[in-house]
């Protein structure tokens, strides 16, 4: 992984879902936040970073080693600091599950995309419970599914050319269109918007350009509607997939309670009530032992022990009636883990 440090641009440490003149709270201290559809969650904090082809970064600068420093002493020691794999210029944005995106601000360039999930903040924000963040390597970590993610020069091109070799890219700002953000630079003189929204196609986003420009605006060859607009789905495939955090767990027996624990700290209830009520994923509670409609089958299947430990592990390989693909990252876990899991889920059989 790469660290690019950009001497442009400090980051704000706060989530923003509103503008900056609003006078309701802007601020979350949630590990796994999640924005909506309907009210994107839009965050400019330190970002991952998955593995972005480095010529992306022409306008970055590159952070380096450091030699070790020992505050006892009051001097280096032998031994190097290696920089924390992060990106401190970027503006991550989150529709929930159906999407998340980073745009970079230094770049002015749509750098990744993903599914089912955003970011988890516990190495940044510290555990809930205790506080204090990681001393190093506090960078959030991803949740979801990566689909997407920038290589070599910009891909929006004027009359054929990328905007890379045109001029300096500038970054201007964000407008709210209906919750939406809508970013805006300038390439030399001209002005450009980009603007990144879910798709209904599975791992895919629409993407909207503009530009005062009167030539020919092409993403990589695919062409626009007009002068200065480019509306088009952009679809992925699976390339990686990210579960968050991965905490220290001292699971040796299964239990409700690890169960309990494991589904809070990997923000099972984001997308799964426990009461029954819907939201993104179908509710856990009263699931046990149910009749479950699946996608694509005439036939209900019955929600047992080997049911939930599927669904756990491979999401997709039988999606409930009514709930999109891709919309849960599968879980890496211990067997003592998904066996807790199991055991909380039918403990919800009659919640209270």
């Amino acid at each position: 992984m790469r660290a690019v440090i950009s001497l442009k641009s400090i980051p704000t440490l706060i989530a923003l879902t509103l503008p900056l003149h609003a006078v309701e709270p802007r601020v979350t201290y949630d590990n796994l936040p999640l924005g909506s559809i309907e009210r994107p969650l839009v965050l400019r904090s330190y970002l991952p970073e998955p593995g972005i082809d480095p010529a992306v970064f022409a306008q970055h600068d590159t952070a380096s080693k450091v030699a070790k420093y020992n505050p006892d002493i009051g001097r280096d020691v032998a031994g190097e600091i290696k920089p924390i794999p992060g990106l401190v210029a970027a503006v991550g944005v989150n529709f929930g599950p159906a999407l998340s995106y980073v745009f970079d601000t230094t770049e002015c360039r749509l750098l990744y995309a993903w599914q089912g999930g955003f970011v988890d903040m516990t190495p940044y924000w510290g555990d809930q419970q205790r506080g204090s963040r990681q001393s190093f390597d506090y960078v959030p970590r991803l949740v979801g599914t990566l689909f997407w993610k920038a290589s070599g020069k910009d891909p929006i091109e004027v009359d054929g050319k990328s905007i890379s070799e045109i001029g300096a890219r500038t970054y201007v700002g964000y407008r709210l269109e209906k919750g939406v953000p809508v970013f805006e630079y300038r390439v030399g003189e001209v002005p450009f918007t980009i603007s990144v929204r879910p798709s209904s196609v599975p791992l895919s986003c629409e993407v909207r350009l503009t530009s005062s420009s009167d030539r020919k605006l092409t993403w990589r060859g695919i062409p626009g509607e007009g002068k200065g607009k480019l509306v088009f789905n952009l679809t992925g495939s699976e390339l990686a997939k990210f579960q968050g955090y991965e905490h220290a767990k001292k699971i040796t027996k299964a239990s409700v309670n690890a169960g309990e624990m494991l589904f809070n700290q990997y923000g099972c209830a984001a997308c799964h009530s426990i009461d029954g009520s819907k939201s993104h994923g179908p509710s856990v509670g009263k699931l046990a032992g149910s009749k479950v409609e699946i996608e694509g089958q005439d036939k209900p299947v019955v929600a047992d022990k080997s049911y939930l430990l599927e669904s756990i592990k491979s999401p997709n390989a039988k999606l409930v009636k009514g709930y999109p693909p891709n919309y849960m990252p599968p879980f890496t876990l211990r067997d003592v883990e998904y066996e807790s899991l199991v055991l909380y889920i039918q403990s919800l059989e009659n919640p209270e």
